[in-house]
């Protein structure tokens, strides 16, 4: 447990000690669901209300099905946060695999799941954050609040604002992580492993926030 706040602080010091260790990546990655639980919790009204938007904006949908359609959407919501934290731990830990082979790294795969489940923290704290100040802002949809260069955009539909959305504090500080985690991991030069991880991250970033 340990690790989960010596992370925030001592990270390259976090991961030698993670790099022997063969259930860190369960613990990361159970914290990791209980974060992305608590993130759609605090974005509930509002995803809420957009359902019931969208109910409305269907004639064909009777209003009287509207409560048993919302829970089914809800339960699926809180499922579907936890299973994305999780395939996406695992995918960003083959990505780092491939990049484990171009380096000649000596790393192997559950260490790099162990970095994207470590590495994903600040993210999460940067999400309950925004969670936490759309209650407090009375926000009416979930852009209406953001810690990132996005909020200098007003169209929130824009290619520009996605793009400037991916730059911000957590963001920044879960891609540092990537570096020093795979750094300690692969036993290669930051530098070195830090130029192939800034290009996967804007590529992959990037195209999934083309695809959302």
């Amino acid at each position: 447990m340990k690790n989960l706040f010596t992370i925030f602080v001592s990270p390259e010091s976090t991961f030698k000690r993670l790099k022997s260790s063969k259930l860190a990546w369960l613990i990361g990655m159970i914290v990791l669901i209980v974060l992305s639980l608590l993130v759609i919790y605090l974005q509930m009204p509002l995803l809420e209300q957009t359902m019931l938007d969208v109910l409305k904006g269907n004639a064909q949908i009777p209003p009287d099905s509207y409560d048993s359609l919302m829970s089914a959407n809800k339960i699926g919501m809180f499922l579907s946060g936890p299973i994305t934290s999780i395939i996406m731990i695992f995918i960003i830990g083959l990505l780092l695999l491939l990049l484990n082979l171009v380096v000649r790294g000596e790393g192997k795969y559950m260490q790099f799941v162990t970095i994207a489940a470590f590495a994903a923290l600040p993210g999460m704290v940067g999400d309950i954050l925004t969670g936490i100040l759309l209650n407090v802002a009375d926000a009416k949809a979930l852009t209406d609040v953001t810690i990132s260069l996005g909020t200098l955009i007003q169209d929130k539909g824009s290619l520009l604002y996605k793009a400037l959305s991916l730059i911000n504090p957590f963001s920044i500080w879960t891609l540092v992580l990537y570096i020093i985690g795979s750094s300690v991991m692969m036993n290669r030069p930051k530098k070195k492993v830090g130029v192939w991880i800034v290009i996967f991250w804007f590529i992959f970033s990037f195209g999934a926030s083309l695809l959302s």
